[in-house]
């Protein structure tokens, strides 16, 4: 049988391929099963030639091997995550906690938390974050929930416990939002070696976690749904802001959301300089002039945030020598 003429589209049914000529036999190659057939395909040369909706370059196959701003992973809740994490990818796995429509566990860890603020902890009472734009807790471990919901995170993503921080946010309703930030070891050169992604679960109320490139300003949103997780690595700190979208004011008055967001160092991530994953960005921590000055609470004797601390633990500071 003929091979139609590229570019020639069969509309006759005589002209179409007949079944019999791919072969039903399989064999083994590689992973697994591939069909025995007659591919029609001649040579399969890269075309140089424009195409109607299709640059020239675009139509070479080595256009599609780079690195991406963004990768986007799906994990299954009830099965182990196993495959390598780059610094450019994101993780999402839904009711990795619960169902999404069972909202338990968020009315039970807000009533364990309340629980032991009536019974006089301090550390357990709510503290303003951000400008008011939410609530935190210095003292979440009070809630069993907390820490079993912890516990499973760092089971599922393979977060080696010596390296995990911790919080918990709670937006209290409609109204409770974060604005687009780094987070901290974009910046701090003592967080290097020491975290490697960060990982959010939310309970509760849907809300949307949004991403803005800091060099072309493009933004992605990821709704955040109840008993979800969601990671993301190294380069996506660096290259992407990113916080929770405002709502308008008619729905402030939506049910609030519990947001413990962990950080720390993922036996998944591959080395960033990984031939087979893209080359290692340029430029280990962006250069935010604002972070690079001595700690205040370090020039007195004692930094309460130890290693997480944005600024530079040094009575010279690093400043004076850029330029």
């Amino acid at each position: 049988m003929e091979t139609p003429d590229e570019g020639h589209c069969p509309t006759d049914a005589s002209e179409l391929q007949s079944p019999t000529a791919v072969a039903v036999s399989f064999h083994e190659a590689g992973h697994g099963l591939v069909p025995a057939m007659e591919d029609p395909r001649k040579g399969r040369q890269y075309r140089k030639a424009d195409g109607l909706n299709t640059r020239l370059e675009d139509r070479d196959p080595q256009s599609t091997m780079v690195q991406p701003a963004l990768r986007v992973h799906v994990g299954l809740p009830h099965r182990g995550f196993t495959r390598p994490l780059t610094g450019d990818d994101v993780l999402v796995v839904p009711e990795l906690l619960c169902d999404q429509d069972d909202l338990s566990l968020y009315h039970k860890m807000v009533e364990e938390i309340h629980v032991a603020q009536a019974d006089g902890s301090k550390e357990a009472r709510w503290a303003s974050w951000k400008d008011g734009c939410h609530l935190i807790t210095k003292a979440p471990e009070c809630s069993a929930t907390y820490c079993d919901v912890v516990a499973r995170v760092i089971a599922y993503f393979k977060i080696l416990e010596p390296s995990v921080y911790s919080r918990f946010n709670w937006y209290v309703n409609g109204a409770d939002w974060k604005p687009l930030h780094h987070d901290t070891a974009a910046f701090s050169q003592r967080r290097l070696g020491k975290q490697n992604i960060t990982v959010g679960v939310s309970l509760g109320g849907e809300r949307e976690l949004a991403f803005r490139h800091v060099q072309h300003g493009t933004l992605a949103y990821f709704p955040q749904v109840n008993g979800m997780a969601f990671s993301f690595g190294r380069r996506i700190n660096m290259n992407w802001k990113h916080g929770i979208n405002a709502l308008p004011p008619e729905k402030h008055n939506q049910l609030g959301r519990i947001s413990i967001i962990l950080w720390g160092w993922t036996e998944l991530a591959v080395e960033e300089d990984d031939a087979e994953f893209g080359e290692a960005v340029e430029g280990e921590v962006l250069k935010a002039e604002a972070f690079h000055r001595v700690c205040k609470q370090y020039q007195k004797g004692k930094c309460t945030y130890g290693d997480r601390c944005k600024f530079t633990h040094s009575m010279e500071s690093p400043i004076a020598s850029i330029g």
